[in-house]
């Protein structure tokens, strides 16, 4: 424990900064991490507002530091075998796709109050848009950049909290291809799934069994990957901080999770609260940056 983390961040010779604390004060630490000379490590969302990322991406720029955004689920192996298999182009041109997450939100985390937690709270960054954003990073990573976002959500009064409990994010993605996103805190029972259709066959992943199923037309579905055994959640965690300290320590390598996506993924969630404010399509610009090569 410190006192005074400005103090601790700019007095003490470690290379890199993690930050993992509210989603309301990511870019606050992030900018003064980076203004002493500090990689940093940032935990998803980047923020709940865009106040203060452009400093940080010209504090970032200017000092040639390395970041990582927290979307760890770029590091499940499921998904690094469906973006190479997409970049390949063996099952043609990526049409649509399909995201959904959810679980009932009390369950999250045994023997705390969900209504007093982060999740709960607006001007703390929570609420599914911001909370299950990994869902928005896939569809970004995997098909976009995203160009146009059409959003509806829901509040759910038994959960007796002020943010949104469940969204329907429409998405169309730069290359033309669309994207639909559910989100929802209500889900009796934990669920995490995708559907990609493209020209040529269908691939299913399925977060519990660890599987992608792939549907050609005229042939039986067939399961083409799997995790690999041992695998548990906090493997991404591990392999992704892992990828980080590498690159801290000079091995080189792309960012597997960069600034500018993390940036461009926190537009399309200020899109998404913006559409279902004003009930209708919130068009993006400004991504400018191309897409990391998978780690």
């Amino acid at each position: 424990m410190v006192d005074d983390w400005r103090r601790t961040v700019a007095e003490t010779s470690v290379d890199a900064v993690v930050i993992a604390n509210g989603t309301d004060q990511h870019i606050e630490v992030a900018l003064e991490a980076a203004r002493c000379g500090k990689h940093l490590f940032i935990e998803k969302p980047l923020s709940h507002v865009l106040e203060g990322v452009e400093p940080l991406l010209a504090q970032v720029d200017e000092r040639r530091l390395i970041v990582e955004a927290g979307f760890i689920l770029r590091f499940h192996p499921n998904l690094r075998w469906i973006q190479q298999n997409l970049r390949s182009g063996e099952l043609g041109e990526l049409m649509h796709l399909r995201a959904s997450v959810g679980q009932w939100l009390p369950d999250w985390r045994p023997g705390t109050d969900h209504r007093q937690a982060y999740s709960a709270r607006r001007a703390r960054g929570g609420g599914v848009i911001f909370d299950l954003i990994h869902e928005l990073d896939i569809a970004h990573w995997l098909a976009g950049p995203v160009v146009d976002v059409a959003a509806m959500t829901r509040h759910v009064d038994c959960l007796e909290i002020e943010t949104e409990a469940v969204a329907q994010i429409g998405l169309r993605m730069a290359g033309g291809a669309l994207a639909q996103v559910h989100l929802d805190y209500v889900r009796p029972g934990y669920g995490r799934d995708m559907e990609i259709v493209c020209r040529h066959g269908v691939l299913c992943w399925d977060y519990v069994r660890g599987t992608v199923r792939l549907e050609r037309a005229g042939s039986q579905p067939e399961i083409v990957h799997r995790v690999p055994d041992g695998f548990e959640r906090n493997t991404m965690f591990r392999d992704h901080m892992t990828h980080f300290l590498r690159r801290v320590a000079g091995s080189g390598g792309d960012a597997a999770s960069p600034l500018q996506d993390a940036v461009h993924v926190l537009r399309i969630a200020l899109a998404s609260h913006q559409s279902t404010s004003e009930r209708r399509h919130v068009a993006i610009s400004g991504y400018s940056t191309s897409k990391a090569p998978h780690p």
